[in-house]
């Protein structure tokens, strides 16, 4: 599924896969899959661990299970003023978010105070919520949005049936 959201992220100058099983996405062409060094799952070791591998001062935030975003949106989000994180009216879809590396400090400090949850990381970096009505022009139907864990759900969504 990540191939998508790679394929979509194509005209960035870096694309960079974070997570603890790195060998998962050896076989991805144009991207540099970075180990995640810390113990226990939380997205903010991700967060963490990207921003510090990242060569750009802006960092663009995806899950890797939307496979429908749009590069159109990618693009047009990427164009906001860090921090900023994609939401639906009061929804926030926090793993699609932009920041910049000089925030890194704050985050590092955010998950020494034993904090992991990454709704109370936007609070803490004041988070300009953007709307997706604003790029309802580039995907009409909010597919970027759709988020899919397995991919019998990839299937159900694509062939709209189950097994």
């Amino acid at each position: 599924m990540i191939e998508h959201v790679v394929e979509a992220a194509r005209d960035f100058p870096e694309i960079l896969v974070v997570g603890k099983f790195p060998d998962k996405f050896r076989h991805v062409k144009g991207i540099k899959v970075i180990p995640e060094a810390f113990t226990g799952f939380s997205p903010i070791y991700g967060i963490v661990t990207g921003l510090k591998f990242a060569s750009n001062d802006r960092v663009l935030f995806l899950p890797g299970d939307v496979p429908f975003v749009k590069a159109e949106v990618l693009k047009a989000f990427s164009e906001e003023i860090p921090p900023a994180v994609v939401s639906e009216r009061e929804k926030l879809h926090s793993l699609f978010f932009l920041i910049s590396k000089v925030q890194l400090y704050i985050v590092e400090e955010f998950l020494k105070s034993g904090k992991h949850r990454i709704s109370k990381l936007h609070e803490l970096l004041r988070s300009k919520k953007v709307d997706f009505k604003r790029f309802e022009l580039l995907d009409y139907q909010r597919r970027s949005l759709i988020n899919l864990n397995r991919m019998e759900e990839l299937y159900e969504t694509v062939c709209g049936q189950t097994d």
